[in-house]
This record gives structure tokens, C-alpha cells and sequence, in this order.
């Protein structure tokens, strides 16, 4: 049987276990008094945002806030923290808190 060397092992790993660590983690918020669904899928540098039967895709970008995304062509800006998400549409800004969905 051959022997593969740590190095070796290390590649092979992070081959296997790479792809699943950049996947999305859907997530849903209600938003605002009329209770709008907004869906996001987050990874480590974009959010796909599902708003109003459109798909929006932001970057993720260095901020004091932990989580904060934009699109500024459309403008659209989140900040996540925690279960809560403030969600910026052009000047409209709405509050949303983190949906738990069994």
C-alpha cells in the first residue's frame, strides 16, 4: 500500500472539503409592518438576495458592521447582525428580524 505524506493528505482534504465551505446558507427575514419575506443566501463574499420575485446579488464589503453587503448599481444595501437585518432600497430602509423555519 503506498504511503501519502502529510502534505499530500492535507491537499487531498481540502480538495474534498473546499466546495462545501463557499456554499450558501439560505436563510429567511420578515421585514418591515407589512411583513414582507426577504430570502438571502450568504456566503463568505456575496449574498443572493431574493426581493419581491427579483434575485440580487450583493458583495460583501470591509465595514465596521459584520455583515454588510451592497449592490450600488441597484441600490441595494444589507447589514447583518446576529438575527437582525437592516435592509437599505434606495432611500427606504426596512427592519427585519431572522425567520425560524422548522
Amino acid at each position: 500500500m503506498p504511503t501519502v505524506s502529510v502534505a499530500a493528505w492535507a491537499a487531498i482534504m481540502w480538495c474534498v472539503l473546499a466546495p462545501g465551505l463557499a456554499q450558501a446558507r439560505p436563510v429567511t427575514y420578515l421585514c418591515g409592518d407589512e411583513e414582507l419575506e426577504v430570502k438571502i443566501d450568504f456566503t463568505p463574499r456575496k449574498a443572493q438576495l431574493h426581493l419581491r420575485e427579483h434575485d440580487h446579488t450583493l458583495q460583501r464589503v470591509k465595514s465596521a458592521h459584520d455583515g454588510h453587503y451592497v449592490n450600488r448599481k441597484e441600490e441595494l444595501e444589507l447589514i447583518a447582525n446576529k438575527s437582525d437585518l437592516r435592509l437599505r432600497e434606495g432611500k427606504q430602509e426596512l427592519k427585519c428580524k431572522l425567520t425560524i423555519t422548522p
